[in-house]
C-alpha cells in the first residue's frame, strides 16, 4: 500500500514538474539554491536569471526532440508503408498475408518480451 501511495505521488510530481512554465522551474530552482547554498540577495537576482535562461533553453530543446521524434515516428510509417506497397505487388496473395502474419506475430513476440523486462537483442 506505501508503495503504491509512493509511485502515485511520484507519478504526480513527475506530471507537476513537465506542466510548470521555465519561470517556475527556475523560480524553485532558485529557492532550492537559496536555501542549500545560503544566497545573498544580490546573488539571489544573479542566479534566477541564469536559471530562467537555461530553463527556456531546456525547454526549448525539449519541444525540438519531441518535434524530431514525431517526424522520426512518421518517415518510418511512411517507409513501411511503400515497403509494404512495394512488396505486395511482387508477392500473391497468400505469400502476402503469409508475411503480413510474420510481421504481426514478431511484433507481438516483441511486445511481450518487454512486458516481462526481457532484454531487447537477439
Amino acid at each position: 500500500m506505501i508503495a503504491l501511495l509512493t509511485v502515485a505521488t511520484m507519478t504526480a510530481q513527475a506530471q507537476d514538474k513537465d506542466q510548470r512554465t521555465a519561470a517556475e522551474r527556475a523560480a524553485q530552482r532558485t529557492q532550492h539554491m537559496t536555501r542549500e547554498l545560503g544566497l545573498t540577495s544580490e546573488q539571489v537576482a544573479k542566479v534566477e536569471a541564469i536559471n530562467l535562461k537555461y530553463a527556456e533553453l531546456a525547454g526549448t530543446r525539449r519541444a525540438e526532440r519531441e518535434a524530431d521524434r514525431a517526424e522520426a515516428r512518421q518517415d518510418g510509417k511512411e517507409a513501411r508503408e511503400a515497403f509494404q506497397a512495394e512488396l505486395k505487388q511482387v508477392l500473391t496473395e497468400e505469400q502476402f498475408a503469409q508475411w503480413t502474419a510474420k510481421v504481426e506475430e514478431r511484433k507481438d513476440h516483441r511486445e511481450r518480451r518487454a512486458k516481462r523486462g526481457a532484454p531487447q537483442g537477439r
